[in-house]
């Protein structure tokens, strides 16, 4: 090739072409971004203060103009705010920016120190006062999400909500409900021995009264205990 002069000056030529075309491509983006820098930024979806102030900042904290601007960096930037679970960006002609947000939707208080939403992911927010409580291993969040809204909509018809829940590292389920009662469901067949309680309960609060405690763990029934009082076998059928 290097005895080809001919051969040697059209690769140098179109080497000159190409970095020519390179500076005026940098050179063109560059007036561009200056010329269309992103002058607003529309946030929906922020429905909590802590969001709404991030999103405020959004527009000093952007670099680069309307065609370079980074929009996978934006994204990732409103989805590591606590409350977002979900972030999509897009841009509109010719200065605009718009971020749809997705928000978790809180289910109960996990572990005291975050709270679950009610698909099962566990968020790092503080939780306020009135939810549900949970304390369980981290990694069950999702199975105890699901169990949640079982036993919630099983005691619904009775008028009683679910006030705290308790699973131990050994997957063993406490529930304490809104009138004070505990409940003890162990570890295996929880489905059916909250179908037990069900079945039977209105019966045996009609003659006993006001239980503070339901152990649920026995194959045929379950045994009871009021105020102050020994727990008492209360006959529920064959399971």
């Amino acid at each position: 090739m290097w005895n080809k002069p001919e051969l040697l000056t059209r690769l140098a030529n179109w080497l000159l072409l190409v970095t020519l075309f390179y500076a005026l491509l940098v050179t063109a983006r560059h007036y561009a971004d200056g010329s269309l820098p992103i002058r607003r930024v529309d946030v929906l979806g922020a429905n909590h203060a802590e969001t709404r102030a991030a999103a405020k900042a959004a527009l000093q904290g952007l670099q680069g103009g309307f065609f370079s601007v980074n929009l996978e960096q934006v994204r990732q930037g409103y989805e590591a705010l606590p409350w977002v679970k979900r972030a999509l960006v897009r841009k509109v002609w010719p200065d605009r920016l718009v971020v749809e947000l997705t928000e978790h939707v809180p289910a109960a208080a996990w572990n005291a120190q975050a709270m679950l939403d009610i698909h099962g992911e566990v968020f790092p927010v503080r939780p306020y006062p009135g939810l549900p409580r949970i304390y369980a291993p981290d990694a069950m969040a999702l199975e105890v999400t699901h169990r949640y809204g079982e036993f919630a909509r099983a005691l619904a018809p009775m008028h009683l909500k679910i006030e705290s829940v308790q699973v131990s590292a050994r997957h063993a389920w406490r529930l304490r409900l809104d009138n004070g009662l505990v409940l003890e469901l162990g570890r295996e067949r929880l489905s059916e021995r909250m179908r037990r309680f069900v079945a039977t309960y209105p019966l045996v609060a009609a003659r006993m009264g006001h239980l503070a405690y339901v152990d649920l763990r026995y194959p045929n029934g379950f045994a009871v205990r009021q105020d102050g009082t020994a727990p008492k076998p209360a006959d529920a059928g064959k399971a």
